[in-house]
């Protein structure tokens, strides 16, 4: 497989610091990785838990041996990945006291000679464009998706949806990664590799415009690190109110 990436971050229009991490890794066996955190905005370090758990998926991705393993294996290497990287979180946090509340979402994509495996913490999002739309691999796990349907039908029937909107209290997090937080793993797998992926923290997939996104991915004539940034900038002009991190990657044979 061939692969192209561009990967793009920025603080945004109001954060004075930036707690987003990513990154994009390929061995020389053909793999390929790309993951992509966001540090939890009012919580101690998040920049620290983002950083950790990029740093250390890679570096486990670039030493791991995928050339025999199965579909199987692969899913529960990547689970044990993030278990790992938890108690490498919960090691730095017993030596300095202050991270212990520090916490980040994470969404990645490994590419092997048996599929491609999205592995998602929390509510940043991977996307795989289909016939030039935009089709969601991951679910965001907060308190409106942890809510029965029966259950979220009845609260948008009596209006409680619309006073509580999905910008505050239906986006609570009910899973995110670190020393002191509820942790689910979601795994997904994608048969077909080829085509185009993108990698977003909520600060971009919160504000912007699917139909636009869509859009400006299908189009050939436009270079990947000018497609990063014109769906940044389109979140922004949307008034994205968080850091905003975007990682795209094209896949061929």
């Amino acid at each position: 497989m061939k692969f192209k990436n561009a990967k793009l971050t920025d603080v945004g229009n109001y954060r004075k610091s930036n707690q987003d991490n990513l990154d994009f890794s390929i061995k020389k066996s053909g793999e390929a990785f790309g993951i992509v955190c966001d540090g939890m905005g009012g919580h101690a370090c998040g920049e620290i838990a983002s950083e950790i758990a990029v740093k250390k998926f890679v570096e486990y991705f670039q030493e791991q041996d995928f050339s025999n393993l199965t579909q199987k294996e692969v899913n529960r290497w990547l689970r044990n990945s993030v278990s790992n990287i938890l108690t490498e979180m919960i090691e730095y946090s017993n030596e300095n006291f202050e991270t212990k509340d520090m916490g980040t979402t994470l969404t990645a994509i490994l590419f092997t000679n048996v599929g491609a495996f999205v592995i998602n913490v929390g509510d940043s999002r991977t996307y795989k464009l289909v016939n030039n739309e935009l089709f969601q691999i991951t679910q965001d796990q907060n308190l409106w998706n942890s809510t029965p349907e029966a259950e979220r039908k009845d609260i948008q029937m009596s209006g409680v949806y619309e006073r509580a909107n999905d910008f505050t209290f239906w986006k609570v997090l009910t899973s995110a990664l670190g020393p002191q937080k509820t942790l689910r793993i979601d795994t997904y797998y994608v048969e077909n590799q080829e085509g185009t992926y993108i990698l977003t923290t909520d600060g971009v997939h919160d504000y912007m415009d699917e139909e636009i996104t869509a859009s400006t991915l299908s189009n050939k004539k436009v270079k990947l690190k000018d497609k990063a940034e014109l769906i940044i900038e389109d979140a922004k002009d949307n008034a994205s109110t968080d850091n905003l991190s975007i990682l795209i990657i094209e896949v061929e044979k």
